[in-house]
């Protein structure tokens, strides 16, 4: 047994001294011509713009990775202060996991179909990076040094409970991020209509040959308004940039939607409405010139009005603005986007970063590519009482119009003078007077509302919220 060891072992060696014998040796021109990969890739660029040069150290990998943060808190006080008192990045709770396997259909929040503790996030190519300005050994400086990875795929948490007031996740923000255009939805709360002097609205009538322009008095006796149902409206939200020093807010403006048709009386289209709202005691006490006057006595100054079955407000189109807290943003799916934590102590603008992002001194946290924070429904009903005014004077810029004049009969004009109220069905198309391009859209600010799509999967096995 010994001896046939011992052969094949000298056999092996024989065979290995010849593969050794085949190998060439390559001059450096022939070596040039040789494709490979290296683990570790070293770059080095010059941006003339700013006077930087970069170095920048890559590992061509794919690294997996679960984590949890309890608190991440960086560049605290300092020269940022003046900004605002405090730190540049303070954010609670983080966790970083694999992305979700499918959404909540009614919430539409991150859904995993086994522990999200069990995945992991995908990062690809992660790097070191510095900016040096200056050219000799005397001068050289570095002025900012990053930390990123080329793509990352994962689910990015912040904070551990979607609710109002939350105590943890981001309470300070430096850093540059954009939010992909999506669409959402809210609910509307119940509203009257008409009830203050803010709320008045004009109009052309016709009674006895006569032409009257009238005007509403809200706070006469039998004067209760009209009923704005509560609605589901539709929004879409452009893209948006959130950039900043120690921001902990986030302000989109131009979300737009049109609402096709509010019912303001029964028989309407009631596609949209929640509830069952009641119009039976709806009406509008409205004055106007005298339509006769007896031995100096002014008769037919006023009458009631009431919106008949099917009367509608149609095409009303609405620009929103969203001021929303950073802290109430949980969920940050990242599906392949480029990201970096950095300090410099300039300005700096990082090599193939996006064209807006310019980190600025102090600590700086940036994602390249938008965000897609999927379709933002609102938990609770919002208030649309400051919409209203503006809602009046489309109103009567409607009706003021002489094609849509109001024609009231004989026995209209004498019941107005017992208090009958004069009924008509009117469908006030507010389209022309609220378009985007050349008319007013109603102005509405919402703020720090609940959304249903942020609830948060903890990121821990057994149960636990954070671990």
């Amino acid at each position: 047994m010994t001896k046939i060891i011992l052969k094949t072992l000298a056999l092996s060696m024989i065979g290995l001294m010849a593969t050794t014998h085949a190998m060439t040796v390559l001059t450096d021109s022939e070596l040039s011509h040789v494709d490979a990969q290296a683990l570790l890739n070293l770059q080095n660029s010059y941006d003339a713009g700013q006077g930087i040069n970069f170095s920048k150290l890559s590992i061509e990998a794919l690294m997996e990775l679960n984590v949890n943060i309890k608190t991440l808190q960086l560049g605290c006080g300092g020269s940022n202060n003046s900004v605002k008192t405090g730190c540049d990045i303070d954010i609670s709770n983080i966790g970083l996991s694999g992305l979700n396997q499918t959404f909540d259909d009614e919430t539409k929040s991150p859904v995993f179909t086994s522990e999200r503790a069990g995945t992991s996030a995908q990062v690809t190519n992660p790097f070191v990076e510095f900016a040096i300005k200056g050219n000799s050994a005397a001068t050289r400086e570095v002025v900012g040094f990053r930390l990123g990875a080329e793509n990352i795929i994962g689910l990015l948490t912040l904070g551990t409970d979607n609710v109002e007031n939350p105590t943890d996740g981001i309470k300070s923000f430096s850093g540059y991020m954009k939010m992909a255009a999506t669409q959402g939805e809210s609910l509307t709360q119940e509203a009257k209509f008409g009830i203050t002097d803010d709320q008045k609205i004009s109009g052309n009538l016709k009674a006895l040959g006569q032409t009257r322009k009238f005007t509403s008095k809200p706070g006469s006796d039998g004067h209760t308004g009209i009923t704005v149902p509560s609605m589901r409206v539709n929004f879409e939200m452009p893209e948006t940039v959130v950039s900043g020093s120690r921001i902990n807010s986030a302000r989109v403006s131009g979300i737009r939607s049109t609402i096709p048709t509010i019912p303001l009386a029964a028989g309407g289209n009631m596609t949209n409405v929640i509830g069952n709202p009641n119009w039976a005691n709806d009406q509008l006490y409205v004055e106007f010139p005298a339509l006769i006057s007896l031995f100096g006595i002014n008769l037919g100054t006023h009458s009631f009005f009431k919106m008949d079955s099917g009367s509608s407000l149609d095409n009303l189109n609405l620009d929103i603005t969203f001021n929303q807290a950073l802290n109430m943003i949980h969920n940050i799916p990242l599906n392949g986007t480029g990201g970096y934590l950095s300090l410099q102590s300039q300005a700096v603008k990082w090599q193939g970063s996006d064209e807006a992002d310019i980190a600025q001194p102090g600590w700086w946290m940036s994602f390249k590519d938008p965000i897609d924070l999927g379709y933002l429904k609102t938990q609770d009903q919002v208030d649309i009482s400051y919409v209203l005014p503006q809602v009046a004077t489309a109103i009567s810029d409607f009706l003021l119009k002489p094609e849509n004049l109001i024609d009231v009969n004989a026995i209209e004009a004498i019941g107005s003078l017992a208090n009958v109220a004069v009924v008509r069905k009117l469908n006030i198309d507010v389209g022309g007077f609220t378009n985007y391009i050349n008319g007013s859209p109603a102005q509405l600010t919402l703020t720090d509302k609940l959304l249903q799509n942020q609830k948060v999967t903890p990121n821990c096995f057994g149960g636990y919220k954070f671990c």
